[in-house]
């Protein structure tokens, strides 16, 4: 029989150590780096989605040294906008995807190709731009995640039918992967639609060819998947991480059932909590959500719930946390955290979360909708502001 969960409480994540997993505040640049340091969690893994928000990240994390962790990596939603190759580069519809029913194709979209190609708007970086910046971001940030990046086969290019290319999503994933086995990085992933496919190439990969640490954030697979990853041969199943929020697990008419029974099917020594918000403003309330979640699906009660979510992030995170300074080491850091957020407003408000989403979202504001509008603009169609393109996912 479920344990009645206490009161929502951000003072529990304080209290335990809960820190959030996987969030994207940058997105919300106004002040940031000072809200960041006014929440009750500890830390905060920030997640960088492509070339155009590194630098973001890197500011909070700058302003905020003991509070941000920072990850640098490709979203699946902007895979099309990080080349792999000069060829790609140049010539951007080989990154795209058109449907099998023909009801769409690059050729339709000219004002999208050439905003793609080089010299427009949004120009595909090529991958001497972007390649050698993450690397770099990297090194100068030791105890930085690779991520957010994986895989999403519901995501569409706003204003059309068009994907972001599969066979190029999954190329840049294992070139993800490979940059954080190189380094010894843990990893956060995305995956909508493609757990199976990200079964087999962390299969084929082995224990030699995969990171330290595996996380598959805001999880939507289901509970026989989560038996297939804690199980993968030589200790590779070990290093899998599921991590879960409820503006995308548990919001939505019908999701809620479904979280508990993956909730309660993932083992406490591997289950990681997140908010997967995209301003300081719910990731507070975002975790204490998520945590009331887990008490009632393991039955237990709040305090049992957050002593177990804290002590696998401090093992999730371990390698970070250690590098990071203490808070008190910190403090002279306050004074200047509210002029960083302030310059992380620039770019990451201007290009927001992106020009491609799974979704309008929960938990993904208003910059995501203006970055959807001016995406559709280009690519002739219209798209009403504020909601994801046809067909999408729902995962962030």
């Amino acid at each position: 029989m479920a344990v009645a969960a206490a009161p929502a409480d951000a003072s529990l994540l304080r209290r335990f150590g809960i820190g959030d997993a996987h969030c994207h505040p940058q997105d919300d640049g106004d002040d940031c780096a000072r809200r960041l340091l006014a929440l009750s969690a500890p830390h905060v893994a920030v997640m960088g989605t492509r070339l155009g928000d590194w630098a973001d990240v890197e500011a909070l994390a700058q302003a905020a040294p003991h509070k941000v962790i920072p990850c640098f990596g490709v979203h699946p939603w902007f895979a099309h906008r990080h080349a792999l190759s000069a060829a790609q580069a140049a010539a951007p519809a080989a990154l795209l995807d058109a449907p099998s029913n023909g009801r769409d194709s690059a050729e339709a979209h000219p004002g999208l190709l050439a905003a793609l190609g080089p010299g427009g708007d949004m120009a595909v970086a090529a991958p001497e731009e972007w390649v050698p910046r993450l690397r770099e971001l990297l090194l100068r940030h030791p105890h930085a995640l690779v991520g957010e990046f994986g895989l999403d086969r519901a995501a569409v290019v706003p204003g059309t039918r068009l994907q972001p290319g599969w066979a190029h999503q999954l190329a840049l994933t294992e070139a993800h992967l490979r940059l954080a086995v190189e380094l010894g990085r843990p990893v956060s992933m995305h995956c909508v639609q493609g757990y199976g496919h990200l079964q087999d190439m962390l299969r084929r990969l082995g224990p030699e060819g995969c990171p330290p640490k595996i996380m598959l954030h805001s999880y939507g697979g289901s509970v026989e998947l989560v038996k297939g990853f804690i199980k993968m041969p030589g200790g590779l199943g070990e290093r899998i991480y599921f991590s879960f929020s409820d503006v995308i697990n548990g919001r939505k008419p019908g999701q809620r059932a479904k979280l508990l029974e993956r909730l309660a099917a993932v083992p406490a020594e591997r289950l990681l909590l997140e908010s997967d918000q995209n301003s300081p403003a719910g990731i507070d309330s975002g975790l204490v959500d998520i945590l009331d979640a887990v008490a009632e699906a393991r039955g237990v009660s709040v305090e049992a719930a957050a002593e177990a979510a804290a002590a696998t992030f401090r093992d999730f995170f371990q390698s970070c946390l250690a590098a990071m300074p203490t808070e008190a080491a910190d403090a002279s850091h306050s004074s200047s955290s509210s002029s960083a957020g302030g310059s992380a407003s620039g770019s990451s408000r201007a290009e927001a979360a992106g020009d491609l989403a799974g979704s309008g979202g929960a938990g993904k504001g208003g910059g995501v909708a203006a970055e959807l509008a001016r995406q559709a603009a280009v690519a002739g169609k219209a798209t009403q502001a504020g909601t994801g393109p046809a067909g999408a996912s729902s995962q962030g």
